[in-house]
Parts: C-alpha cells; sequence; structure tokens
C-alpha cells in the first residue's frame, strides 16, 4: 500500500514542527523533503530530508536523535508505521541535489 501524499504532508508537518521546538543554535530548519522508499522487506517507509540554513557545527545530534523517540506517537496516529529515515541537509545543498536529479532526467522537461 503506498503511503498517501497527504499522510506524507502531516508526517512532514509533525517532524518540522519537532526540529523547530528543539534548541540548534543558529540552524533553521527551512523545510522537509520525502519520497516514498522501500526496505529490505519490501516495506514502504519515508525517506526524509530536513532542509536546514545555518551551522552544521549548531546541529545537536542527540537531540536530532531524541526526536524520533518524541514524534513516534504522532506519526503511529496518521498511519506511519515504521519511523522515517531522515537526514539532514543544508538548503544550498538540496538545491544543488534538485539541479543535478533535474539534469540528469531530460525526458522530465518539457519544451
Amino acid at each position: 500500500m503506498t503511503i498517501a501524499l497527504e499522510t506524507q504532508e502531516k508526517a512532514k508537518q509533525i517532524i518540522l514542527a519537532g526540529l523547530r521546538a528543539q534548541s540548534h543554535g543558529s540552524v533553521w530548519f527551512c523545510d522537509i523533503h520525502a519520497e516514498v522508499a522501500r526496505n529490505a522487506e519490501d516495506e514502504e517507509f519515508l525517506d526524509m530530508r530536513a532542509i536546514y540554513e545555518g551551522s552544521r557545527e549548531d546541529l545537536d545530534f542527540r537531540s536530532l536523535i531524541a526526536l524520533h523517540g518524541e514524534i513516534g506517537p504522532q506519526l503511529c496516529e496518521i498511519g506511519i508505521r515504521h519511523i522515517p529515515s531522515v537526514s539532514y541537509i543544508p538548503k544550498a545543498e538540496y538545491h544543488q541535489l534538485l539541479s543535478e536529479r533535474e539534469a540528469a532526467r531530460p525526458w522530465d522537461r518539457q519544451g
């Protein structure tokens, strides 16, 4: 069963709110990018990228790890059975990643 777009959006909001409630110095979490992926057992899960501005050195990785326990029940309530994989990427690198993906898929371009 595919994770519905509405569920993905709710999960993004839960994760973003959790991240913004934490203290990470100069870091501001701008957005969350979500993709549906499959694990080794062919079960769907959300692969999430937290997009941030600020110094990577200010990220408190203990808080980031603790976030999983804090948001787990909220994610279960919306139907997410597997805690999403969350990685952290600076905004500039994220935009570069998107540009590279777009360049690698010329058949997706309209023109």
